[in-house]
């Protein structure tokens, strides 16, 4: 990155110059996608997480009692504020302040981040729940805000996730189930994306909260002409309970959509083989994803969301889901394959993206329902 670029930030928080990227990986995103601020925005937020983690390990302290079954979640913190580059004179307020004077659209990530470090302490000793953190009635807008289109971390794998699907189908018309639709950004990418080859969509998602914010951002995409005449349906589904609780006819979708939903599930497994069951012969399952570069490599996500226990809580399998929360590729298609799906590929090449950029980490993955 070029001084003129860097502002106030130095260029030591960035881990690759933007410049010496090849292009050629990454010729599958979406045209903006291809820019230097999406690589730069993830970079700010790693940096974030890393000053953020170093905050909380200083201030739980070497000493600290750990409530013993989050004690993997102290690891986390430890290894990450340990493996930091900041120059730790550098207290993370300037580095927020700096942040947002370069990108004000990181506000919504930076607070969310800044949200799970001020309750790690509490967390950790065992006094508070990671919902009560993140889910706290005194921040109403934290969810809503980070789960849109303006938030570049986030609106980076709807746009991709839409791009992935309109390819996908390639002009065939679809029905299209989306679990785990939040409020509705994933669908309102989509629903841009594909127009009118949209003829029938349902949003499921387990909170009644998010279903209302998701419906009130379709009414108003709606209402702005922007969906044509279509009446989505909303249903209330949790992904954790059997495929035969559903209420969903087997077959009954040409595509199934989730972004940032599947990594959460706590049997992953039975989860993709009950969404393989919904699809019609010849469909497509489409996820946006945040994935590993390597196993055993975190990301910065995990920072907020190993609070919750569902991430934490999960089946586990040496070869398809070796550990909690966000998976690697090898991960990621080894689950596809044994539940039935074909032709699993990632957009973009996730090997060569990252071989390009160390840090990459956002994926569509898309399989087919022979």
């Amino acid at each position: 990155m070029s001084p003129e670029r860097c502002g106030s930030l130095s260029p030591a928080l960035f881990s690759i110059d933007f410049t010496q990227i090849p292009l050629e990986p990454f010729e599958a995103l979406p045209a903006e996608l291809r820019t230097e601020e999406f690589f730069r925005a993830n970079e700010l937020v790693n940096a974030y997480v890393d000053a953020r983690s170093r905050d909380v390990a200083a201030l739980v302290g070497p000493q600290a009692t750990v409530a013993p079954e989050r004690a993997p979640v102290w690891s986390w913190i430890l290894e990450r504020a340990a493996a930091a580059r900041l120059d730790p004179g550098v207290p993370s307020q300037a580095l927020r302040e700096a942040a947002l004077t370069e990108s004000p659209e990181l506000r919504a990530a930076l607070d969310l981040i800044d949200a799970a470090a001020e309750g790690y302490p509490a967390f950790l000793r065992g006094e508070r729940s990671g919902s009560s953190i993140l889910f706290d009635p005194a921040s109403p807008g934290l969810w809503e805000d980070y789960f849109s289109n303006e938030n570049p971390v986030y609106g980076a794998g709807n746009l991709l996730a839409a791009h992935a699907a309109a390819s996908a189908l390639g002009g065939r018309r679809a029905r299209a189930l989306e679990v785990g639709a939040g409020c509705g950004s994933a669908a309102e990418s989509l629903w841009l994306r594909l127009g009118d080859a949209i003829v029938a969509y349902r949003l499921t998602d387990i909170s009644p909260g998010f279903l209302r914010k998701a419906r009130e951002r379709l009414d108003s995409l709606r209402a702005r002409g922007a969906a044509g005449a279509l009446e989505p349906a909303y249903q209330l589904l949790d992904l954790n309970r059997p495929p035969s609780t559903w209420r969903i006819a087997p077959g009954s979708f040409d595509l199934v959509y989730a972004v940032n939903v599947l990594h959460a599930v706590r049997d992953l497994l039975e989860t993709l083989r009950g969404l393989r069951d919904v699809l019609s012969g010849g469909g497509v399952l489409v996820l946006g994803e945040c994935v590993r570069p390597a196993r055993g490599r975190p990301v910065h996500p995990e920072f907020v969301f190993q609070l919750l226990d569902e991430l934490r809580d999960a089946v586990l399998d040496p070869a398809c889901r070796p550990n909690p929360g966000f998976l690697d590729e090898a991960s990621w298609r080894a689950s596809l394959e044994r539940a039935g799906f074909s032709s699993v590929r990632f957009v973009p090449d996730f090997a060569e993206a990252v071989k390009a950029y160390p840090a990459h980490s956002l994926a569509a993955i898309v399989a087919w329902r022979d």
